[in-house]
Formats: structure tokens, C-alpha cells, sequence
């Protein structure tokens, strides 16, 4: 089987470090990309294909917020598994969330709470 390789998008070094550890800890083979922002990672998603998991936070500096990279990676990457991961709890944010075909996730980050939307 080929190596998978998820893009962890926060603004957070300490949340990025935290989801890079749940995953490694559960499939160590992984390759794990980071970037700080939502505009960073369409910049750097341009340049990586084949992404099988993206964890994207919601409110990033920048001008693309996760929902808005969100929708962008949607039109490429239709099968892919995206989840929210935000301390925004809105129901607007949620409703949005789910209206492009993504899973929300409520900060703090926890095994519990990553592990589900790997397998």
C-alpha cells in the first residue's frame, strides 16, 4: 500500500504538533504536511498532490479562512476526508461545514476526537 500523506492546516504550532502526534501514533507511516494558513496551504497544495487527509482550522490569518480552503479543495479533492478543526462553535460555521461535505471538530484536539475520521 502506498504511503497516505495528510495536510494539517492551523495557525496553532502546538495544534499542528498535537494532530501530527495523533496521527504518526496511529499510522507512523504517514507522511504529515503543515502550513500555518489557509493561504499557505493553497499555495502548497498547487505543489503536492495525491493528499488523503486534510485537517483544517477555521480562523487563520490571511484571507482564506478553512471553510473557504475548504470549498477550493472540494472541487479537486471530491473523495478526500477534510475536517474542520476549530474553537468556533457556531452554527453557521457548522452549517457551512457540512453543506460542502466536511466533518466538524471541536478544539481542543483530542485522539478521541481525530482518530474517527482516519479510517
Amino acid at each position: 500500500m502506498s504511503q497516505k500523506k495528510a495536510l494539517i492546516v492551523d495557525d496553532s504550532t502546538v495544534t499542528r504538533l498535537m494532530i501530527r502526534k495523533i496521527i504518526l501514533d496511529k499510522f507512523p507511516n504517514w507522511e504529515i504536511l503543515e502550513a500555518d494558513s489557509a493561504d499557505a496551504a493553497k499555495t502548497f497544495v498547487a505543489d503536492h498532490k495525491n493528499i488523503d487527509f486534510f485537517s483544517l482550522d477555521q480562523n487563520m490569518p490571511g484571507n482564506l479562512s478553512g471553510l473557504d480552503l475548504a470549498e477550493e479543495l472540494r472541487k479537486s479533492y471530491q473523495n478526500t476526508k477534510i475536517i474542520l478543526v476549530t474553537a468556533n462553535i457556531q452554527d453557521a460555521i457548522k452549517n457551512r461545514a457540512k453543506s460542502i461535505g466536511i466533518d466538524f471538530v471541536e478544539k481542543p484536539v483530542s485522539p478521541e476526537k481525530i482518530l474517527p475520521h482516519l479510517d
